[in-house]
């Protein structure tokens, strides 16, 4: 029987983690987690969710090898490998045609969802290949501890519109936002939108005026980087800054400088006094 093998090879070819089918299938992550395992098997019920939700048979569901054949399917006749990997077969709930959940999604041997890291020279492919498959798995992909149960991507920082808080280079791990409603005014947030790929503070007006307005933190060049008013229509993803990683080792601030100066004239001063009275 294939069903531990066929439920996973389904859900990773519809861009799915765990917690989404088990949401769709109404049983819990860990459930879906031990289907996949061959630990437990589902009741008749819960076989006939799934096959409905990835619209196969039954048999096909527990006597076919997916993997060997992936074309299997109802009523999918000569339908391409990439289009069965991008159709979502559940259902999304959208904010102004927002998906609640990333096109694509990658996965480790173990069925946790990898991150996704973009840099700055795929930004252009991105744009436009964030829903195709075979670029997607062209990108770089990585795990960190303590980054479980949601979905996380990785942008390379271009220019100097965030500094001093986001450098040119930096790296900034996103976690996926699923409604636009939740964007919080001022945070740091990765917005793809038609006009490109931003890293930007994100002040949310959706209820007010039906825009989102982005940010940038720079001072010195504050006129190269007006703040830019978008549409919810133009926005593909939205991905809210959790992480940064950062190369740079600055020197301290002047303030800094002055303190540490300061600190120092007062033990020697204290010194001198310790010496003075002895």
């Amino acid at each position: 029987m294939y069903l531990a093998s066929n439920l996973k090879f389904l859900r990773k070819k519809t861009g799915q983690t765990q917690d989404a089918l088990g949401s769709a299938a109404n049983i819990g992550r860990t459930t879906i987690a031990n289907y996949e395992a061959g630990i437990s098997e589902p009741n008749l019920e819960t076989l006939l969710t799934f096959s409905n939700l990835f619209g196969i048979s039954l048999d096909e569901l527990l006597s076919k090898n997916m993997a060997q054949n992936p074309l299997l399917g109802r009523g999918q006749g000569e339908v391409n490998e990439k289009d069965v990997m991008l159709r979502s077969v559940f259902p999304q709930k959208q904010v102004s045609g927002y998906n609640n959940i990333p096109m694509i999604i990658t996965v480790d041997n173990s069925g946790n969802d990898n991150i996704i890291y973009v840099p700055v020279k795929a930004r252009a492919g991105y744009l436009s290949g964030y829903g195709d498959a075979e670029f997607m798995e062209s990108l770089p992909t990585f795990r960190l501890p303590g980054l479980n149960n949601a979905t996380y991507r990785m942008f390379e920082v271009e220019g100097p519109s965030m500094a001093p808080n986001v450098l040119n280079g930096d790296r900034i791990i996103g976690e996926w936002i699923d409604e636009l409603d939740k964007i919080r005014d001022n945070r740091v947030y990765v917005i793809v939108h038609k006009g490109g790929v931003a890293v930007k503070r994100v002040v949310n007006r959706l209820k007010e005026r039906g825009k989102l307005y982005l940010k940038s933190d720079t001072i010195a060049h504050r006129h190269e980087f007006p703040t830019v008013e978008i549409d919810p229509e133009d926005v593909k993803e939205v991905w809210y800054g959790r992480m940064k990683i950062s190369s740079d080792f600055s020197e301290p601030a002047e303030v800094y400088h002055r303190l540490a100066d300061l600190e120092t004239d007062v033990m020697e001063m204290k010194n001198l006094l310790k010496k003075g009275g002895g």
